[in-house]
Order: C-alpha cells, then sequence, then structure tokens
C-alpha cells in the first residue's frame, strides 16, 4: 500500500540562530538560505484512503558537521487487521550543489508476510554499486547522476530550488537502472492543516501503466511536500497531508 519509491519521496543556510515565527504554532519561519548545505527538517504526516484516516508518515533530514545528509521516511498504517509499516533511510553527501549518493536502507513489514529488506551501497573506490533484496545480490556500473529509490524526490527538489524543473532522473532499482518522469502542472493553493498553502504540483507518471504519484511541494517551504497523493487507474491508493513541519536551528560548516 504505502512505499517510498512511490512517495514521496533538501536546500542551504549558515550557523546562526535565524528569528523563529510560529506557522499555526506548527511550523518555523525559514531563514536566509545558501547552496553549499541543505536546510534540515523534519515532517510529519496524517495518511489518507478514501477520507478516512489509517496511520502517520513521518520524513527527515538531518546532518553531521561533515556533509554526510540522512534522509529517512517511515510509515505506520493500517486497515482493520491489515498493517504496514515501513521504513527507508538514504545517506549522502551534498557538496558543490551536488548530490553524492553513499547508501541507501528499506525495511517493509506487512500483515501475513514476510518482512523485506533492501540494500544499495554505492562503491566509488571500485566504481560500483552494490544491492541486495529478497536474499538476490546484484551489481552494476556506478553511474552519474544516478540515485536510490528514496533520494529522487530530494534530487528534484533541489534542481526546484535551483530554477532546474527535471523531467527526467535515472534511480538503481530492483537490480536496474530505471527511470522517473515527472510532469509539472504549475502552481497550486490547497488547504492543510495549517492554513492555505501556494504549491507546485509534480506527478511522477509512469509508462505504459496508470498508477501516478502527485506532490505537492510547498514554493514558501524550499518546496517540502505538503501533499502526497498516489493514484491507480484514476482511484486514490493513499494520500498523506503534512500536519507538522520543524525546522531546526541551523548549522555552520566551517
Amino acid at each position: 500500500m504505502f512505499s517510498y519509491s512511490h512517495f514521496i519521496s533538501r536546500t542551504c543556510t549558515m550557523y546562526c540562530l535565524f528569528v523563529v515565527s510560529c506557522y499555526g504554532q506548527n511550523i518555523e519561519q525559514l531563514s536566509a538560505l545558501k547552496n553549499d548545505v541543505l536546510m534540515e527538517y523534519t515532517a510529519h504526516y496524517d495518511v489518507y484512503r478514501k477520507g478516512d484516516k489509517h496511520g502517520k508518515a513521518l520524513r527527515r533530514l538531518s546532518s553531521d558537521d561533515n556533509s554526510l545528509y540522512t534522509l529517512t521516511f517511515k510509515t505506520d498504517a493500517s486497515i482493520y487487521f491489515y498493517s504496514i509499516n515501513t521504513e527507508e533511510s538514504s545517506q549522502f553527501l551534498y557538496e558543490n550543489n551536488q548530490i553524492k549518493p553513499m547508501k541507501y536502507l528499506g525495511k517493509d513489514e506487512r500483515t501475513l508476510r514476510k518482512t523485506k529488506h533492501k540494500t544499495i551501497e554505492f562503491d566509488y573506490a571500485k566504481g560500483v554499486v552494490l544491492g541486495r533484496e529478497k536474499e538476490k545480490e546484484w551489481s552494476l556500473p556506478l553511474e552519474d547522476n544516478t540515485f536510490d529509490p528514496l533520494l529522487v524526490i530530494e534530487k528534484m527538489r533541489c534542481d526546484i530550488q535551483n530554477k532546474i524543473q527535471g523531467s527526467k532522473y535515472f534511480v538503481y532499482d530492483k537490480s536496474s537502472v530505471k527511470t522517473y518522469l515527472f510532469e509539472y502542472s504549475g502552481r497550486e493553493t490547497i488547504k492543510t492543516p495549517m492554513g492555505d498553502i501556494d504549491t507546485l504540483k509534480v506527478s511522477r507518471v509512469r509508462e505504459n501503466s496508470s498508477r501516478k504519484t502527485h506532490f505537492w511541494l510547498s514554493v514558501e517551504h524550499n518546496y517540502i511536500p505538503f501533499r502526497v497523493k498516489q493514484e491507480n487507474d484514476g482511484e486514490e491508493v493513499a494520500t498523506l497531508e503534512l500536519t507538522k513541519l520543524l525546522i531546526p536551528a541551523m548549522k555552520h560548516n566551517s
């Protein structure tokens, strides 16, 4: 039901305390940004299906003092006696306005199913990408500008912030390189628990498939997803609605 390779799937700043203004007491006002550091954040979501709430999700971007970032996405949802818990994490470097993926981990737990684990590691010394899924191991040549299933959405966000609307991205997944295609629908104002939000709507479309994933990215908040909706044959599969966005005090890389 939920997988971040279908969902949702960072920017820049200086080390100083910034003036905080609460947005409905949930969103901290952003300060001036620079392109050498990505902005950390924690986004909380409710998960809906056909108007009914079925769980929660969390998306977090954090970093250490060595330009190493960790992006995490978690879901915890259930419908009647069926539950699903997923967790994905992606470690990467961000230098000179470029994302350099390092390692991806994924876990998918569902009622009456065996837990699935997925690992993707980027070995720059050997020029290969190593993966493991369902006890199957694979190896592919390391290619530039090719990401993991979680990190690709952050790459898209970074490109938009840098005035680039990328329509095609390449992703290592299931022992191959897949092409992720995106379409841009322009600006749209959506209603949220924190008021009306000006967003850019972007949709991931799939060749030879009716499945789509729509992202409403907040223009004011560095294009962090405020809503994500997955569809199949025009019918809603699941929708994530942002309920709280936290921006911590900024760090300084010096």
